[in-house]
């Protein structure tokens, strides 16, 4: 009771300029990036949603109807195939570490993260970056991890590297009365004398699109236990990870947050949309047409006052002619199929190249596409847009992996984090043959362009302290092999000189 009276004052205060307000989270004094990212970011995931409004069109009668929008949605087709491309079942995460890699596959496993992973950086690809967020859950005492779209994400810090400090905004919804209120949680994630801290603000208000007046965080049920802010000593890097996606944003360049796959072909996006919708529309209308004199469009009232019409206005089929005599004829349209399919592919080609995918690699006629062996040998935009993203991909599970271990250790849950190496295989099998990866590494080996412990590494994805111990085994096997063949060779003599 006491809590609600306070963030009444508090909203009263608000009014008069005494508490801090916020219309949008980019209005709060320590997030400065630019607010038109968050607008670039919010379209996209409209685009993404694939929420567009109905079209208007005027019928038979003249009146202004609408009807859905058709949508292709190549904007989810071509996030899907990326996301696949890069993280996929085929993905082998584990621990150098026999303990330490049985508590990293529980953690996993709890949070079915090969699902979840997968699903959320299609989304993250998608509209422009995706965070990830380990925590504990002090309920159940095991690590959980939460995801942060990009219009969640909020840099605080960042250098040309990394982005160090961020604030994560979860908004929540709950009727209160006869109307519904929303609360927003920031949380910020900052570091002061090499200390990391988070600290925890609460803002409330009865708009959907404002942030509202900062409370109290007791002031809702679910963050009573919640403290304004706690510090963390002992951990090396932020408690959230950011992937971007590859390339350098060119809309912003002093932005850190990531494009989308969306961003740089937005307007072929938007076109592809269109000419499919047009194409859609064209098909539902190429059926016989009915031309008719106005004469035959009057409306005449029963005795009970209804009126009765000769023609149903609801569809576009009747087409009306003014005339001074009156007549009727039809015609059937021909669909023009042809055309716009031509135009539908013409821009998907548009689309591959402004996304990073080889020509072909998407069709709407059906037409086949190219293979992974036909990819890998034309040294294909595919293949090269699957490395780049792979590579910070990668990273970003390393890095994921090192903060699950350091609150595992903080919280008691695991130690010995430090002694953890990861080993993150992609399966570069869906590209190329691992015969073939192979003979690559042994000509080098041959060649001295590498060393063995490099190539094993390449072919098996360890970490290099298990590839030291198999290059010792391997020259362990070698030695023993070469002993043996000195003792055959040895008793072979010595029978010859008995004989």
């Amino acid at each position: 009771m006491f809590e609600r009276l306070k963030t009444l004052f508090r909203i009263g205060g608000a009014k008069v300029g005494v508490v801090q307000t916020l219309n949008d989270i980019t209005d709060h004094p320590r997030i400065s990036v630019n607010a038109n990212e968050f607008d670039r970011i919010r379209d996209n995931k409209r685009i993404y949603k694939n929420a567009f409004p109905n079209v208007e069109y005027i019928n038979s009668d003249g009146l202004s109807k609408s009807r859905p929008f058709h949508s292709l949605n190549v904007s989810k087709v071509v996030a899907r195939k990326l996301s696949k491309l890069v993280f996929n079942d085929g993905c082998d995460i584990s621990g150098d570490n026999e303990d330490a890699d049985k508590f990293l596959q529980e953690v996993f496993n709890d949070n079915k993260f090969r699902k979840n992973f997968g699903e959320e950086l299609e989304a993250g690809y998608a509209i422009g970056g995706l965070a990830l967020r380990p925590y504990v859950d002090t309920n159940t005492g095991k690590i959980r991890i939460s995801y942060c779209r990009a219009d969640t994400f909020y840099p605080l810090e960042s250098n040309t590297n990394d982005i160090s400090e961020a604030a994560i905004a979860t908004v929540t919804q709950q009727t209160e009365g006869q109307k519904t209120v929303y609360y927003t949680l920031l949380e910020f994630h900052e570091w002061e004398d090499g200390t990391y801290w988070i600290r925890n603000e609460l803002y409330r208000s009865d708009e959907q699109n404002q942030v509202g007046v900062k409370i109290s965080l007791k002031s809702l049920d679910k963050y009573k236990d919640l403290q304004e802010e706690v510090a963390m000593p002992g951990f090396s890097r932020p408690l959230f990870v950011y992937i971007k996606l590859a390339g350098k944003n060119n809309f912003d360049l002093n932005s850190p947050l990531s494009l989308g796959v969306i961003d740089n072909a937005k307007r072929q996006l938007i076109d592809i949309n269109e000419k499919y919708d047009e194409f859609m529309w064209e098909i539902e209308e190429a059926k016989r047409k009915i031309l008719a004199s106005d004469h035959f469009f009057k409306v005449r009232y029963d005795e009970k006052g209804n009126p009765v019409k000769r023609f149903d206005s609801k569809t576009g089929v009747f087409q009306r002619l003014k005339s001074d005599e009156p007549f009727i004829d039809e015609f059937s349209p021909s669909l023009r199929s042809t055309e716009f399919i031509a135009s539908i592919n013409f821009i998907l080609r548009i689309i591959e190249l402004q996304t990073g995918f080889s020509s072909g690699t998407f069709s709407f006629d059906g037409q086949s596409v190219k293979t992974a062996t036909e990819i890998i040998s034309e040294n294909s935009e595919t293949f090269s847009t699957r490395s780049d993203n792979v590579l910070i991909v990668e990273e970003a599970l390393k890095e994921l992996i090192t903060t699950i271990f350091e609150l595992a250790d903080a919280y008691g849950l695991y130690s010995g984090a430090a002694e953890v190496g990861v080993n993150i295989d992609f399966d570069d099998g869906v590209f190329q043959s691992q015969d073939e990866k192979a003979d690559y590494y042994s000509k080098l080996i041959t060649a001295g362009l590498t060393s063995k412990l490099n190539a094993i590494q390449k072919l098996t994805g360890v970490t290099e302290k298990e590839a030291i111990k198999l290059v010792y085994d391997i020259r362990a096997e070698n030695l023993e092999m070469d002993y043996s063949r000195q003792e055959e060779v040895s008793a072979s003599k010595q029978l010859g000189d008995e004989e």
